[in-house]
């Protein structure tokens, strides 16, 4: 009989630790479980830039940084090429919270932004790293704080470059060399200015261009130097001539919500990689630059540097004659702020 009862009471036991045993067990193994997954950050950005181009190889290479360096916390996605709108559109996108980031010219974004006509002005850089140290310094940055009554920030300036003047009578030297030409308008600020140095504009689009000067139904057009060849303005033309009187930036901006929301680290990220996309923006833009105007004479054209000198009585005339325009728009303290800094940077 008193086997038995020690046979019941080794059973118990047994029982008993199997117990205690499955609950260790369960609890060691809900304690190395697998530890939550990182909520993901969306970082959608749109611009209307094809993805040839220097802006878009840039941000190529912000994507890949910043998801990098945020160990995927933050996902970028870029939809280049107007794939969801044009300027206007895609500010607005961005304002509702439908993108997180975008870029434009800002002379785009000038009916939303009036402030921005400064930007339109003739002639007001005497070389890339000038239009960069203005942009990049105190008036570049007094110039995005109207985006912040949009929910916007401004992040910083990319660029499109200068555009220049082709022809097919003569290079252009000097401001006399200008004097009768006919050549494509396309807005009136535009057309008044050149007016002013005696050229005849007739109003066309983009896309009449190229049969226009094939015609002779114009002499010549004003474009940046990538679209000079891209477009095959070369086969109707002669003359390439550096005018640089208007400098094309490349705003980058964002919704103010969204910057706002991230957390410190990765905020320090983002902007850091900003900056170092617009860097690189700006080289490969450099070096695009170059490589285009080494093949133009190959396809003879003729390229001429028209001296600074030249350039500054040009943009004299064109901003006295669209001055009172751009001041109705930007406003009387804008301009002369910009103007100021422009002088200031000047080297």
């Amino acid at each position: 009989m008193l086997g038995k009862k020690v046979i019941i009471y080794m059973i118990s036991i047994i029982m008993v630790s199997g117990l205690l045993i499955g609950c260790g067990s369960g609890n060691e193994e809900a304690s190395s479980g697998e530890p939550d997954e990182v909520e993901v950050t969306k970082l959608r950005i749109g611009h209307e830039s094809n993805v040839q181009t220097p802006a878009h190889k840039a941000l190529l290479e912000f994507e890949k940084a910043v998801e990098e360096k945020t160990e995927g916390r933050i996902d970028v996605e870029i939809f280049p090429a107007s794939q969801l709108g044009k300027a206007t559109d895609l500010m607005e996108q961005a304002r509702r919270g439908d993108i997180e980031m975008s870029l434009a010219a800002t002379t785009l974004l000038t009916p939303s932004i009036p402030e921005f006509a400064v930007w339109d002005s003739f002639y007001l850089f005497d070389d890339a790293e000038h239009a960069h140290r203005v942009l990049d310094g105190k008036a570049g940055k007094e110039l995005m704080k109207p985006l912040e009554e949009k929910g916007l920030t401004g992040l910083g300036y990319m660029e499109m470059g200068f555009r220049n003047f082709s022809n097919s009578k003569r290079p252009i030297e000097t401001i006399e060399d200008v004097d009768g030409l006919k050549i494509r308008g396309y807005n009136p600020m535009q057309i008044k200015a050149w007016e002013s140095l005696g050229v005849s504009l007739t109003n066309l689009s983009w896309s009449e261009v190229f049969t226009s000067l094939q015609q002779n139904l114009i002499d010549g057009q004003e474009c940046a130097t990538t679209s000079f060849y891209t477009a095959k303005f070369y086969e109707a033309q002669d003359y390439w001539s550096l005018t640089r009187h208007i400098y094309t930036n490349y705003l980058w901006y964002a919704n103010t919500d969204f910057m706002d929301g991230l957390g410190s680290e990765d905020k320090e990220i983002i902007e850091e990689e900003v900056k170092a996309a617009i860097e690189l923006e700006r080289q490969l833009m450099k070096e695009q630059e170059e490589e285009t105007l080494a093949k133009l004479p190959e396809l003879g054209i003729e390229v001429n540097e028209v001296p600074l000198e030249e350039r500054l009585k040009m943009g004299k005339l064109m901003n006295e004659a669209v001055k009172e325009d751009i001041i109705s728009e930007c406003g009387q303290d804008i301009y002369d702020m910009v103007m100021s800094e422009i002088e200031e940077e000047r080297k």
